[in-house]
């Protein structure tokens, strides 16, 4: 008897997993994700779509062959290589997003071999919403491959400017 209902508590994380995608997907909005290169170097654009302030909590790519800077300051940069050797093992926000507001989140550039041109990367992103309460934290996931990484460095190596020696 106990047994059985040890057995069935082993489907509560996948039901209350299952309850907040639904919950999420009917009620409340997700944010957004896109890769940019606007600013002189590869960057991950969260969009906040919901009505309130969102924390973006961590950024992970899987396999890690990205890292990613919640700044462009040496700590901020040498937190984000750790991070992406180490995983992330501290609670340390990346960013606040205001409603209808993004973040920008710089990718560490990366040596990207011959062999690995159709791998898919998965980039998830953990979130929650400022005000803690059932339901508020979630994760959205993209997927890019690396040929599109190598297409995005070809682009911010085109846009800027180079040195010419005379």
């Amino acid at each position: 008897m106990i047994g059985e209902w040890l057995g069935l508590s082993k489907l509560l994380p996948g039901a209350a997993s299952a309850a907040k995608a639904v919950y999420g997907r009917v009620v409340g909005k997700s944010p957004r994700l896109n890769f940019d290169t606007t600013s002189g170097g590869i960057e991950l654009h969260v969009f906040n779509t919901k009505d309130e302030t969102i924390i973006v909590e961590s950024v992970q790519a899987s396999p890690s062959l990205l890292g990613f800077s919640e700044g462009a300051a040496l700590r901020d940069v040498l937190r984000a290589a750790t991070h992406q050797v180490n995983g992330a093992d501290e609670e340390r926000p990346i960013a606040v997003i205001s409603p209808g507001e993004k973040a920008e989140i710089r990718i560490l550039k990366t040596t990207l071999e011959g062999n690995q041109a159709d791998q898919l990367i998965r980039v998830t992103v953990r979130w929650r919403t400022a005000r803690r309460r059932p339901f508020s934290k979630s994760v959205i996931s993209i997927r890019i491959s690396v040929r599109d990484i190598r297409d995005l460095l070809v682009e911010v190596d085109r846009k800027q400017p180079g040195i010419v020696i005379v």
